[in-house]
């Protein structure tokens, strides 16, 4: 209706807002230059904010600068649930079925589509602060799994300032 009367091509509103309807202001550009150097030089980002600092926003402008030939964006973003469910959500993003049983095997899978694929997995955990404390171990063992390899696996967590505490907690 109000498309027609203001002459708009498409729906202002719209949600999610199309990536090139982004406001790209100074601390956008310098988030994405600092996530352009983690997905070519890093292992583990960690993007921080308060609520409503445009973290979301940002991810979303970042996996789709990615070169497709080069990364396989991985994006969960249901993270209150229990360590070996999130990994159950991530293989679900890889197109795989969740094995029935076993963390063994969860770890496995992802860690071997990571290997047979050409791309690097790059996995975007948006709302990371909610995920608990042995979730956050199971991420970090799937980058630091390989001994003789560097893994084909980068871990992009996006979280409200509320993480810092938590990874202040001496366990």
């Amino acid at each position: 209706m109000f498309t027609d009367h203001f002459h708009m091509t498409d729906q202002p509103f719209s949600e999610p807002a199309p990536t090139d309807h982004l406001l790209r202001d100074e601390r956008i550009s310098q988030a994405l230059a600092r996530l352009d150097f983690f997905a070519n030089f890093g292992t583990v980002a960690v993007l921080t904010g308060p609520t409503g600092v445009s973290k979301s926003s940002t991810l979303r402008l970042f996996i789709h600068s990615l070169n497709a030939s080069k990364f396989l964006p991985v994006y969960v973003h249901v993270t209150q649930v229990r360590a070996q469910s999130l990994l159950k959500l991530i293989l679900a993003a890889l197109g795989q079925d969740p094995p029935a049983w076993g963390k063994d095997r969860l770890f496995l899978n992802i860690l071997n589509h990571a290997k047979r694929n050409d791309q690097t997995t790059l996995i975007v955990v948006d709302e990371a602060h909610l995920i608990p404390l042995d979730g956050l171990t199971d991420l970090r063992l799937l980058v630091s799994s390989a001994l003789d390899e560097i893994p084909k696996i980068k871990i992009l967590l996006a979280v409200q300032d509320a993480l810092n505490q938590h990874l202040a907690i001496p366990d």
